[in-house]
């Protein structure tokens, strides 16, 4: 029986696969210009920038690296340092999923709603803070014990399930205001009935 083998071009691509294991930045950073495997999406579907070497690296990765493999970003890790450089150097056409890591939320602000590039809500929550405002669609869930006033804003509708998670995550919520036109897809949810069956489960 003949035994299974499997044969690399060249000593590159050999250092490219034990290259997996170490951050996808510097991988790019160092083979980028020298090899076209580390142009697949093993090495760019998701990067994670929470730190850099020096700023001419950083400089390199933003001007040259990232408007290079832009379309095959799926997921950015970022540290609120580098967040606007790299957001605001090219296109992200796929990004469906970006990590903010020891972020401001003003600068975060900034940048998502004057440049236009979509509708952007933070949640950050001071633990017993008494008011929660301008919950939308995305709200992430949790339980919040010291809220007692809760409003929802969104222009899309707030359906059943949706509130029953805006319930669960308030148990103590004293007053709810909802900032929306959109009628409800599935009908009116009475506020008795809502409760009866958060709290029957």
């Amino acid at each position: 029986m003949e035994g299974l083998s499997a044969k690399l071009n060249d000593l590159r691509d050999e250092i490219l696969l034990i290259s997996k294991k170490l951050n996808n930045v510097e991988v790019l950073y160092s083979f980028i210009g020298v090899n076209k495997l580390v142009r697949d999406s093993i090495f760019t579907n998701h990067l994670t920038m929470t730190r850099c070497s020096s700023n001419g690296s950083f400089d390199r990765f933003c001007s040259q690296i990232l408007p290079s493999i832009h379309h095959k970003i799926k997921w950015l890790d970022i540290e609120s340092s580098f967040m606007e450089d790299v957001l605001l150097c090219t296109s992200y056409p796929y990004l469906c999923g970006l990590g903010l890591h020891n972020f401001d939320k003003d600068i975060a602000l900034h940048i998502f709603i004057d440049h236009k590039e979509g509708q952007c809500h933070i949640y950050s929550y001071l633990s017993q803070a008494k008011y929660y405002e301008y919950i939308t669609n995305n709200f992430p869930g949790g339980l919040f014990k010291y809220v007692r006033e809760v409003s929802l804003y969104d222009e899309r509708p707030f359906e059943h399930e949706f509130l029953v998670k805006i319930a669960k995550s308030f148990p103590f919520m004293e007053r709810l205001t909802v900032y929306n036109d959109k009628p409800q897809k599935k009908g009116v949810v009475v506020g008795i009935a809502l409760a009866c069956q958060i709290y029957s489960h």
